[in-house]
């Protein structure tokens, strides 16, 4: 793992959170099955590399992703942008399932969801695919100071 994982950050930051262990996660009907949470304040959290950088892209997770939208919000062309890969998710020191938006990665773009700022309590990855972090969108905007933008399709 490398850096302080997503918990730490917040720890850090002073940012209130909780956390709650659960079995391993994968897919949105893990979720559904593993986790009594109402689908309005899922965030999603999808992982690419664009070139030399990581791009983390948080969203409400029922949205579907733009991927062309990411692009240009990472400024890079749609060509240059894949999904990243477990090898990948272990420079972030995450794993499948429990993509965080929080990292210290030095290069890295992160890219939210205009609606994420006004969801209120969101729960979103923890950096593990067993541990699931509750925290406020707006604390967790003005910590991570991402890019805002539409990448919904």
């Amino acid at each position: 793992m490398s850096g302080p994982t997503p918990a730490q950050i917040l720890e850090a930051a002073g940012v209130p959170f909780s956390s709650f262990p659960h079995a391993p996660i994968r897919t949105y009907e893990d979720i559904e099955r593993e986790l009594a949470l109402p689908a309005e304040r899922l965030l999603k959290t999808l992982a690419f590399r664009a070139e030399d950088r990581f791009v983390l892209v948080s969203m409400p997770m029922l949205l579907p992703a733009g991927y062309g939208k990411i692009a240009k919000a990472a400024g890079v062309s749609r060509s240059k942008l894949r999904r990243a890969g477990e090898d990948d998710l272990a420079v972030l020191g995450m794993a499948p399932g429990g993509i965080s938006p929080l990292t210290e990665v030095a290069d890295r773009t992160v890219v939210f969801h205009p609606s994420v700022p006004e969801m209120g309590k969101v729960y979103c990855g923890s950096g593990r695919d067993d541990v699931t972090i509750e925290v406020d969108a707006a604390a967790l905007v003005e910590l991570v100071k991402p890019v805002i933008t539409d990448v919904a399709n």
